[in-house]
């Protein structure tokens, strides 16, 4: 749909919609987009994504106070939102929200979809239509850029935005140079032996004069960039070198888990990369587990299956990550040669009080007894997750109840006395 076909569509929403002279209506612009949408197309087909598009839009209909409903671009909805102040404003976009809570049929497979948002903080009129469009053009640029699944609104910060970014990417590339990335780890318990059996290696950017950051802010960017590529060299070799120096001092005798971006998987050379890696740092291959997510492995699964065997063949462990909200289909995954199943944070929040994610998480746990791999749920941070996935038989946990993300310093503190000894959660 063109801009200008956009904008008349908008006008006739607007002034179809009188108000009384007792009401004070904030009118808005929102731009949604569906995050990934071209993965889906991908890997199911243009059909399944046309069906999910119709099922958005059929949603999307029925939230209360949305003027308008349409799909303004391959993956996006334009709305216009009525409401008679900001209170009820935010209730609105609530109900947005909640439309995306619950899964969508595609191929008879339940799958989550996330969406990035855009909101014009313009008063809507016939005559501000095209600067509301432009603001929310912006704001969802915005989302995407800093980590996508959220709603920005348009605010004046905002027209700086890309000179910011400019900036900070250059700084990024510095920041691989310099050495001013460093890793953290974050453990992973085994329930049955109460054991860690496991360290994940996460990257953080300390700046020389903003001090840390945090991922959430510069793994977009880096994606966005292309950096994404050798700031996940620097974070393999890194974790190489590190875990040699826990060998050569004796401690510290578990796994290390890194995180492979869905671009390093996809890069044709991202197997041989990896190996000479290793062979520079000299680590056994057994001590490595290479995370890699669910939507990435679905990507040209012939050759996924073929670059997994050869990690495998070097004795590296493979971990499919964020299990449970990409679109996997089982009968490719019984070829794929796995060792580890991570569930979603996002169904371990709320297994105490959500008998749907206890139902999806149960699930995912007997999948990976059938198929005989480990099943880690990520993201327990209360006592009463944990008591739920013990009796559910789930096999490993990792998340800020056990322990948050620290330096090599604390690991080495807090977590050296356990080797080899069980650890007490309280």
């Amino acid at each position: 749909m063109t801009r200008s076909h956009l904008q008349v569509l908008i006008n006739k929403a607007v002034r179809s919609h009188r108000r009384t002279v007792h009401e004070a209506h904030i009118r808005t612009v929102l731009i949604l987009d569906i995050d990934r949408f071209r993965q889906i197309n991908f890997t199911l087909g243009y059909a399944s994504g046309d069906h999910l598009l119709a099922d958005i839009a059929y949603r999307l209909q029925s939230v209360p106070n949305c003027n308008l409903v349409v799909q303004s671009g391959d993956d996006e909805f334009a709305l216009v939102l009525h409401a008679l102040h900001q209170e009820q404003l935010s209730q609105i976009v609530q109900q947005i929200e909640q439309r995306f809570n619950q899964p969508f049929m595609i191929q008879e497979h339940e799958c989550y979809i996330n969406v990035s948002m855009g909101m014009s903080a313009v008063e809507l009129s016939p005559n501000t239509v095209e600067q509301a469009l432009k603001q929310a053009d912006q704001a969802l640029q915005a989302a995407k850029l800093t980590g996508k699944n959220k709603l920005v609104t348009y605010h004046s910060m905002l027209v700086s935005r890309p000179v910011r970014f400019m900036e900070m990417e250059t700084e990024l590339r510095k920041a691989i140079l310099e050495n001013q990335l460093i890793l953290y780890y974050q453990p992973r318990l085994e329930l049955s032996s109460g054991k860690i059996i496991c360290l994940e290696a996460l990257v953080r950017w300390n700046h020389p004069k903003l001090g840390m950051i945090p991922p959430n802010e510069f793994i977009p960017l880096a994606e966005e960039s292309g950096l994404i590529l050798p700031l996940g060299e620097w974070v393999l070799r890194e974790a190489c070198l590190q875990k040699v120096r826990w060998l050569e001092a004796g401690i510290l005798d578990y796994q290390v888990a890194v995180n492979i971006s869905p671009c390093q998987f996809q890069d044709e050379s991202f197997s041989d990369k990896a190996i000479h890696i290793i062979e520079q740092t000299g680590i056994d291959p057994a001590y490595l587990e290479f995370e890699i997510t669910e939507s990435s492995i679905m990507q040209n699964m012939e050759n996924t299956v073929a670059v997994l065997e050869k990690l495998c063949s070097k004795g590296i462990s493979i971990s499919i990550d964020d299990f449970g909200i990409g679109y996997s289909s089982l009968n490719y995954l019984k070829h794929f040669p796995i060792h580890c199943l991570k569930i979603d944070r996002s169904f371990v929040k709320n297994i105490h009080s959500n008998k749907d994610d206890l139902a999806i998480t149960n699930a995912i746990i007997h999948l990976g007894h059938a198929l005989n791999v480990q099943v880690v749920a990520e993201g327990v941070e209360e006592l009463s997750q944990l008591e739920i996935l013990r009796e559910t038989s789930c096999t490993t946990i990792q998340g800020y109840l056990l322990s948050p993300p620290v330096s090599v310093y604390e690991i080495e503190q807090s977590f050296h006395r356990y080797d080899n000894r069980p650890v007490m959660i309280s």
